[in-house]
């Protein structure tokens, strides 16, 4: 019974504990991300190359053909996986993903997530008409794009790998990011093209 009172005790934090979106980077599965600030928004500038989810629990990859058009568990591939260009496309693109692995909400580290068409739409509308060609990497990039990237974004050509059929498309031509939104039973994507200003 009653009120006792302790010393006032002040710190203060380093720094580096203080993340700064654009300069701090994101560690994840034994990798540092790059971010960058877009308006109100804070994004990872690369691709996710994670092979497991943030608890830890491993995504299937290796899937042949015929599993990847058939799995409704997550997956993840490389673009041409198993070919000679495996481990630059995975150093220069990331890794590929399936939906069923999107949508699990455990593809991106604890506390960031696969965005949605309505945070990709305040992405492009705070970039303007001109979106696309802001956000693909420029041909001054290493590696390059046939954009400006004067967002930041750094946005690379890194394909797909087809759900339908399990073959592996446009890389170099086009690049794919999901969303975490789907309509019935649609998954939502975006898309950059080579020679498009649009998004």
């Amino acid at each position: 019974g009653g009120t006792a009172y302790g010393d006032t005790l002040s710190f203060e934090t380093a720094a580096s504990s203080l993340f700064t979106c654009g300069t701090s980077t994101v560690t994840f599965s034994g990798h540092d991300y790059a971010t960058v600030e877009i308006g109100s928004q804070c994004w990872f500038a690369e691709n996710l190359r994670s092979t497991s989810y943030n608890d830890d629990v491993v995504i299937p990859s290796g899937l042949s053909i015929s599993a990847w058009q058939s799995t409704t568990e997550g997956a993840m591939t490389i673009y041409g996986e198993g070919g000679a260009d495996e481990e630059t496309n995975l150093a220069t693109f990331g890794r590929l993903y399936n939906w069923y692995g999107v949508n699990t909400g455990k593809l991106c580290p604890s506390g960031w997530h696969v965005p949605s068409d309505e945070e990709w739409t305040t992405l492009t509308g705070h970039l303007g008409s001109d979106a696309g060609t802001r956000m693909k990497a420029s041909a001054s990039d290493s590696p390059a794009w046939d954009g400006t990237n004067s967002s930041g974004f750094s946005a690379l050509p890194g394909g797909f790998r087809d759900g339908g059929n399990g073959f592996f498309f446009n890389q170099g031509a086009d690049g794919y990011w999901w969303t975490s939104s789907n309509d019935g039973p649609n998954a939502s994507l975006i898309y950059l093209t080579t020679g498009n200003p649009n998004f």
